[in-house]
């Protein structure tokens, strides 16, 4: 045992677990994205003329955000088939992707999909609260001084009211952003090879646990390290520099 906890990972595992750190990047990406977009729909839902709207989205945010992530994720994957049916899935299984002039892009498995969207829901649940606190925190004076410069109350909110609330909301996002790329490992459920499942493939070839799991530690470390240097250089150019803390 002493022996294998300090002998060095071979080579061909780095590889896989530097690939499985490739799929946690990119799918922590699609999942920011998807969760940013349905974040803008559920701000819309819960500023929609008619009650029932309002209190619908507002239900369903709450539900994502206190249900665990791995049961919806369960969810999304093992009860795809039966809201899909069988025809869609089969269509989606056969699917080779998508060729733009000389380049293929392969097309998702299911195991992706699932994830991406199963991530992505359960994210847009907190990406819209922080952007609905973003909100709050404007005074209420600016929309009426903006009317009364004379713009109109879409043009108020759009060109006023929102650039101030993302400036407040930058900050809790980026953090809200740190939670997304550790919650991408709880993906290995559904079979997709990212840095955990690669991790746990790794420990089950070799035997070696303390080193998979320690390099994939030290891989997400690294990545959220990056990610927290580079957001306030990114806010500063952006003239967000002084956005409020999480």
């Amino acid at each position: 045992m002493h022996s294998i906890l300090w002998q060095p990972l071979p080579a061909k595992y780095l590889h896989w677990l530097l690939g499985g750190f490739a799929m946690t990047v990119a799918l922590s990406l699609a999942v920011f994205v998807l969760g940013c977009a349905l974040a803008a729909g559920w701000l819309l839902l819960r500023r929609a003329p008619l009650r029932p709207v309002r209190i619908a989205a507002t239900t369903a945010i709450g539900f994502l955000r206190k249900t665990p992530l791995l049961v919806q994720l369960f969810f999304w994957y093992f009860g795809a088939a039966q809201l899909l049916g069988d025809a869609a899935i089969g269509a989606l299984l056969d699917w080779r992707g998508v060729t733009l002039g000389g380049l293929t892009l392969p097309a998702p498995s299911l195991e992706a999909l699932a994830s991406v969207f199963g991530i992505g829901l359960y994210a847009s649940a907190f990406y819209a609260q922080e952007l609905e606190a973003g909100l709050a925190a404007v005074p209420r004076g600016q929309y009426a001084a903006a009317l009364a410069l004379g713009f109109a109350p879409r043009a108020a909110w759009w060109r006023i009211v929102l650039p101030q609330a993302l400036h407040i909301a930058a900050r809790p996002m980026v953090g809200q952003f740190c939670q997304t790329i550790k919650n991408t490992s709880l993906a290995m459920a559904t079979g997709f090879a990212e840095l955990s499942y690669t991790a746990r493939q790794v420990e089950t070839d070799t035997l070696m646990a303390f080193q998979a799991f320690g390099i994939a530690t030290l891989l997400y470390l690294a990545l959220i390290l990056l990610l927290q240097a580079l957001a306030p250089l990114a806010l500063h150019r952006l003239g967000w520099a002084g956005a409020r803390h999480a």
